[in-house]
């Protein structure tokens, strides 16, 4: 019972969730991990990634970047796409001068400025301290922070982005500090109490206002009549783990093109400014015997996650199938899920038997 007979190469894992409505489904979630290549199809990874069961994050959760959020939660309304990445400045770039740093896949695109190394100089205006570097296109180099220095009982922080830099209340807490270094595509910083907006190619926690806003009421009212579902104002666009122009509005069609600009991408020449690549594409097919017949469930991409210092790409999709009330799970029998078409990357000599649908069931 329960049993997920896994006929691909990929990560899979499997589980039982319910709705607001108290609406409960089988799920079964497959991550895909590909190596990216420079003007060539990807290439699959004998060594794939596991699917996250907790978020990951680069140090302390409090004060660094979400680097991936949980794979296994509720399906996503539209596709995710996460950036873990550098910035490469342009070559020939001048010390101070500012370069844009992007990532399109297919007609979606999206571009942050980055910025060279400056602080709130005597006078309040930006200085720079520093030649243009690689950058952490994470929150963490956002405009936000937490200002501990302006007189408060209590620090006050940017509650967008409290992980940030270059939020300050005084004049004061201010000066000499350093600014943000990724903002908007086409901003500046000018003033040093300007609310910008945070910007980046990362993941967004769920504590976060704009994110936030989404998971619901937890209030008496709710304790009373719905606790333990999730309340009646629940949002499913809470499952977002990224930005609104981080979503796609549907799955990127076959032959797609990746393409990173200022990007660092392991295993691309030093000086590749632009580095082009075509995003795998799969079809799965999912079965499952429930209530002792066999229903076939589509399986929806849920994140695309490019790791550029890593040189490689993960896809996550999930299907569910409803089974009405929680009552049901007993009646899930067991699933079986095989790749049934796919396009946009290649198979080692080596690794073509682990393609094989009538082989043995692969480890999870």
């Amino acid at each position: 019972m329960w049993d997920v007979t896994n006929r691909t190469p990929f990560s899979v894992f499997s589980g039982f969730d319910r709705d607001k409505d108290g609406k409960a489904y089988w799920l079964v979630w497959v991550k895909a991990t590909f190596l990216m290549r420079h003007e060539r199809p990807c290439l699959f990874e004998p060594e794939q990634i596991a699917l996250f069961r907790e978020p990951v994050y680069r140090g302390p959760p409090e004060s660094t970047d979400l680097l991936a959020d949980n794979d296994i939660c509720f399906p996503k309304q539209r596709p995710d796409v996460v950036v873990t990445a550098h910035s490469r400045p342009p070559q020939n770039t001048a010390p101070g001068e500012l370069f844009d740093a992007g990532v399109s896949i297919g007609d979606w695109s999206k571009t942050v400025t980055v910025l060279p190394p400056m602080r709130w100089s005597d006078r309040l205006r930006p200085e720079r301290i520093g030649d243009n570097d690689s950058v952490l296109l994470g929150f963490c180099n956002a405009f936000g922070g937490s200002d501990r220095e302006s007189g408060a009982a209590r620090a006050e922080e940017y509650a967008e982005n409290p992980i940030g830099r270059g939020f300050w209340t005084s004049r004061q807490a201010a000066h000499g500090k350093l600014l943000p270094r990724i903002v908007e595509a086409g901003k500046t910083v000018d003033r040093w109490d300007e609310l910008l907006t945070p910007v980046s190619l990362a993941c967004l926690p769920k504590e976060r206002p704009r994110r936030a806003q989404y998971s619901g009421t937890y209030d008496e009212t709710w304790m009373r009549r719905k606790s333990p579902l999730l309340p009646d104002d629940f949002d499913l666009r809470y499952w977002q783990c990224v930005d609104a122009d981080q979503q796609l509005e549907a799955e990127p069609a076959a032959g797609s093109r990746v393409t990173l600009t200022n990007i660092m991408v392991k295993n691309a020449e030093p000086d590749a400014g632009v580095f082009v690549g075509e995003l795998p594409r799969l079809e799965f097919e999912l079965f499952t015997r429930f209530k002792g017949k066999w229903q076939e469930t589509e399986m929806r991409l849920q994140t695309i996650h490019l790791l550029a210092a890593q040189g490689l790409v993960t896809l996550t999709y999930c299907g569910a199938l409803p089974i009405q009330a929680a009552a049901n799970d007993v009646l899930v029998d067991e699933s079986e899920i095989a790749l049934r078409g796919h396009t946009g990357f290649r198979v080692r000599p080596q690794d073509v038997g682990r393609f094989d649908p009538m082989s043995a069931e692969m480890p999870t």
